[in-house]
């Protein structure tokens, strides 16, 4: 079974649809290869604490990305000042817990810190391999743009091979056969699907490409259209309402929609092309016994979740939640499997324990978000495939010193400063409350004991604490309420939730930074 002609169907992994983070993060990124020496983005510093930062950028993702407490949720200067307030104080309890503590030094707290990094890191491959690349055709886009505003009226009919769809198409062309009577005599039903098609819908590539990649006119028939592996489809344009841009701004919205969109879907070929090298050669082959088990023990955890599945695996390693016991008993069945082979890649044989390890740093991705009984076992074998494929590109990018650029190592360290704030807090409360501070609601936890011990760290650390003043007036927030996350990804949340651990609205500590030449 070649890995790179099995792998390639779910290369979006790492790049279909995801966030507008990861896109501003990479856009940053100016030059990166194997030969050239990396050109670090340049960064607003808004915060220094000893030798943790906050970036403008940071700020903004950690204040949009996330839905906010009800207390900083606006937009005005008080809650900016929470805001900042806030992601300090992660920082100061994130300096107290310290570096070597032994929640943050846990194996498996390290091992979901480098899934974060080389999650990013593989970001940066797909830009410098894909985005980077992609060359448009602008001719083909002004024509597009033309009749990009059309909402068209079609009915269409499905079939399952070629041979068939010829067969009718033919029918219309050569026997004068209306689009109508095809349908009703090929199918024996007598009501034809009908539906509404916009460029900015969420259809196959290939019918948007037919509908605006040219004037239609009505009762056009389009296709056939090979949408899938077993289906195509046969289109009459019934007619349609146009909504053209008439203003200057409506015109550039619609042209960057339109090359974002094309953009997006050539990088996709081009890394596609990519992936193709680096998988190679490169083969794996199933142990049917130990897969079975694996299969039969994971299956009803993963098909019963549906979309909470990975959240549940990682609430696992945490410890956060009543479906902790659940997985308890589902690794203790899964430890007696450990030495076990499960499946070899090339010379390597992964074991089952080899397995169970990778998933905290890359935690199982789905092709098929629901899937029945019967289809599970196939679909753990490509989440498997697509997990090893992510390895190796992962590999590509440690071997051109993406690991060193800042913007990886600020996102890693993001993460273990929010892991290690956790840490502290739950400490601190179970030692000044240890009997009911789980019962309280969070704004007397904060008021009550969180605010104090905020104050007291403000005080401790103040002579390290330098704000860009500047900066932070510069910055202007939305009041729009976001969680952001992004699909077809390992971890889906681009940005830790918002700390809930100040409600001060004060700036009366630290000092300004100085301007750097």
């Amino acid at each position: 079974m070649k890995l790179e002609e099995l792998m390639i169907e779910n290369n979006r992994t790492d790049i279909s649809r995801i966030t507008i983070l990861i896109t501003l993060v990479l856009l940053m990124i100016l030059s990166c290869s194997k030969r050239e020496p990396l050109i670090e983005p340049k960064e607003e510093i808004l915060v220094k604490i000893g030798n943790k930062t906050i970036s403008v950028d940071e700020f903004m993702r950690r204040a949009e990305y996330t839905v906010r407490p009800p207390y900083c949720r606006n937009n005005g200067n008080i809650d900016k000042k929470i805001i900042i307030n806030s992601l300090i104080a992660e920082k100061l309890m994130s300096l107290e817990a310290g570096d070597t503590n032994k929640f943050i030094t846990n194996e498996k707290i390290q091992t979901y810190l480098r899934g974060r990094k080389e999650q990013v890191m593989r970001q940066l491959l797909y830009e410098k391999e894909a985005r980077e690349k992609v060359v448009l055709d602008t001719t083909r886009l002004i024509k597009m743009l033309n009749v990009a505003g059309r909402k068209y009226k079609v009915a269409y009919f499905n079939m399952p091979d070629s041979n068939l769809a010829y067969q009718l198409y033919n029918e219309m062309k050569s026997q004068n056969k209306t689009f109508e009577s095809v349908y009703f005599k090929a199918t024996g039903l007598d009501t034809l699907p009908q539906k509404e098609v916009e460029w900015s819908g969420h259809e196959h590539d290939l019918i948007l490409d037919s509908l605006f990649s040219k004037p239609l006119v009505k009762n056009q028939i389009v296709g056939p259209i090979k949408i899938d592996k077993n289906q195509y489809m046969m289109i009459k344009v019934n007619g349609w309402i146009d909504r053209p841009a008439i203003t200057q701004s409506l015109t550039q919205e619609r042209w960057r929609n339109i090359t974002d969109e094309f953009t997006q879907r050539e990088a996709v070929k081009l890394y596609d092309n990519y992936i193709r090298k680096v998988m190679n050669g490169k083969k794996i082959e199933f142990v049917p016994e130990p897969f079975y088990k694996i299969v039969d023990l994971l299956g009803p955890v993963y098909i019963k979740t549906n979309a909470q599945k990975e959240e549940m695996m990682q609430n696992a390693y945490w410890d956060r939640n009543a479906d902790v016991e659940k997985f308890k008993d589902l690794q203790t069945k899964i430890e007696v499997l450990y030495q076990e082979p499960l499946f070899k890649v090339d010379d390597k044989i992964w074991t089952v324990k080899d397995f169970v390890d990778e998933l905290t740093a890359h935690p199982l991705v789905f092709r098929k978000k629901t899937m029945k009984n019967n289809e599970f076992g196939e679909e753990l074998q490509f989440a498997i495939m697509d997990m090893i494929r992510d390895k190796y590109l992962a590999q590509e990018a440690y071997q051109r010193g993406y690991d060193k650029v800042k913007v990886v190592q600020r996102n890693v360290k993001m993460w273990q400063d929010n892991l290690n704030y956790q840490y502290y807090k739950s400490q601190y409360l179970q030692s000044v409350k240890p009997d009911s501070v789980t019962e309280m609601e969070y704004i007397p936890l904060i008021e009550n004991f969180l605010n104090p011990r905020v104050d007291s760290l403000q005080k401790k650390y103040a002579d390290i604490i330098e704000v860009n003043v500047e900066a932070f007036n510069n910055i202007k927030l939305t009041r729009i309420d976001m969680s952001v996350t992004q699909q077809n990804v390992p971890f889906v949340k681009p940005v830790p939730s918002f700390p809930l651990v100040t409600t001060d609205n004060r700036l009366d500590y630290g000092k300004k930074m100085e301007k750097t030449k």
